[in-house]
């Protein structure tokens, strides 16, 4: 077909090779928009509905949500979205590969391990990629850290970790998944100074996030000699080099590396620190949120609990992990729990959970917030327990 200034809906199929209902489909939801609508209601698409559709099939390829093509093609420049587009089809690439690698070695096993060893890896690299969309920006991770703030603790979390880590002038200090950069926002004015802090994080979002945060604060930082640097790295391929630091710290995320890769990431940070240099890892306890999830299951049953994102590295069986590397290792327990005036708050926590939670509340949304007005107010707090707490890891005894 020749290239036209304006094509019918069919016309516009047939050049694509898209079903005219998939295009009419999308021209219902909004993604695609025609040149004009004749009087016998005809649409006519132009050049830029070819473009549109182009970039709608490829994120849709990659198993995108018609929800989330919308608000992706909304905030974008193509240029930008083009580089996410080949970030995600190399780690489809990578994912495959990885599949691919695990169906030659069941190979080798007993016929009867051969589809439950298969089932495992489905189910560890599925669980990747939710982990992958859950922290592609910062939105979720936000959600839940606003509900901390009705935090029953006398000492704030941020705080607390502070105190652990025992920082000193002069210290080179690295964090693996630096989030937000909350850590070094909020306790600025308890820094020592003559610090050089290295982030990294998996996500581009979250370390724009972190870079955006800090930079707020840039001219304050410098007058305390404390010069930050970033890395877009997953913490997996963080490797050991003659660089040595005082302070390696993974806070709340050891449990999104994936089990086989964990001890060797750990083995990593134990060969990059000084001989008299902390890692120190932060995570939860296994009656963490309980309440929550108990309350978001009473709403819906079909809900599911996030705990298989966090179970593989938590205070009942962390230390184990770390005794394997480190001669010496300790764990200590933040007291406290939440009590959590305001409805919105619980809703929104719920909402950024991993798995169904998001897709559940879109169609009962409005119910839940019913539900949780008659349970949660200022004068009937929501209890919620947290089990939170810190491993400090040294190279020596």
């Amino acid at each position: 077909m020749k290239k036209k200034d304006l094509y019918t809906t069919g016309e516009l199929a047939k050049l694509t090779g898209v079903s005219y209902k998939t295009i009419r489909h999308y021209y219902e939801s909004g993604l695609l928009k025609p040149e004009r609508v004749e009087e016998n209601k005809y649409k006519k698409f132009g050049q830029a509905a070819v473009e549109q559709l182009q970039k709608i099939l490829m994120l849709k390829y990659l198993d995108f949500s018609l929800e989330e093509i919308s608000e992706m093609l909304k905030k974008e420049e193509p240029a930008e979205a083009f580089a996410k587009q080949a970030e995600l089809l190399k780690k489809r690439k990578a994912h495959l590969e990885l599949v691919l690698q695990a169906v030659e070695e069941i190979q080798s096993l007993a016929s009867d391990n051969q589809w439950e060893k298969m089932l495992d890896i489905i189910r560890l690299t599925t669980q990747k990629e939710e982990l992958e969309k859950q922290y592609a920006g910062s939105d979720n991770l936000q959600k839940r850290i606003n509900i901390h703030a009705y935090s029953t603790s006398k000492v704030p979390w941020f705080s607390w970790v502070f105190e652990g880590l025992e920082l000193k002038p002069g210290m080179k200090i690295l964090e693996l998944g630096c989030g937000t950069g909350a850590l070094w926002i909020q306790q600025r004015e308890s820094l020592p100074e003559n610090l050089e802090i290295l982030l990294t994080d998996k996500s581009e979002g979250m370390l724009k996030s972190a870079k955006a945060n800090i930079g707020q604060f840039q001219e304050y930082f410098a007058t305390k000699n404390i010069r930050f640097t970033f890395l877009q790295m997953p913490a997996e391929d963080f490797v050991a080099t003659e660089e040595r630091y005082d302070r390696i710290i993974a806070n709340h995320m050891l449990y999104h590396v994936l089990a086989d890769k964990r001890q060797e990431l750990l083995e990593n940070c134990a060969n990059s620190l000084k001989t008299d240099g902390m890692f120190y890892a932060s995570t939860i306890g296994d009656t963490h949120n309980k309440e929550l999830y108990e309350l978001a299951q009473e709403f819906d049953e079909r809900i599911e609990i996030p705990r298989w994102s966090t179970e593989s590295f938590i205070l009942e069986n962390g230390g184990e992990q770390l005794q394997k590397v480190f001669p010496q290792v300790t764990m200590n327990e933040q007291e406290n729990d939440l009590l959590v005036p305001d409805p919105c708050a619980v809703y929104d926590y719920v909402e950024s959970w991993i798995g169904n939670a998001k897709s559940i509340l879109a169609e009962r949304g409005e119910e839940f917030q019913k539900f949780l007005e008659k349970r949660v107010s200022p004068e009937t707090p929501f209890f919620c327990h947290k089990s939170t707490g810190a491993f400090r890891a040294f190279v020596r005894e």
